[in-house]
């Protein structure tokens, strides 16, 4: 029927996968759980009976990564390593060199 159907199409968003979390996140929470199980191959654990004390600086990256992935910035509510990246690219864009000639 004419006037039912809005002719601009939905903004596609990013699907749940598992237990709440994108695809782009649970990939970087598995990286960083990668890094934390191939950091404790090459780091030995510190010298305390308690177990869950001699492997908690294992667990470092695994806390950058979510720390990353669920921390806003202030201003700008953007999370934090979007802003990260949008920060990097301002900073690291080519200088623009401008020739301005006076118009006869």
């Amino acid at each position: 029927m004419y006037g039912q159907q809005h002719p601009l199409m939905e903004k596609p968003g990013y699907s749940k996968v598992v237990w709440g979390l994108t695809f782009p996140q649970l990939i970087a929470i598995l990286i960083g759980g990668k890094l934390s199980f191939e950091l404790s191959k090459i780091i030995p654990t510190i010298p305390v009976k308690n177990i869950v004390l001699s492997h908690i600086h294992h667990l470092i990256p695994l806390a950058i990564t979510l720390i990353l992935l669920y921390t806003r910035e202030q201003k700008t509510g953007l999370l934090l390593y979007q802003y990260i990246y949008h920060w990097l690219r301002f900073k690291l864009k080519q200088n623009r060199t401008f020739v301005w000639k006076r118009p006869f």
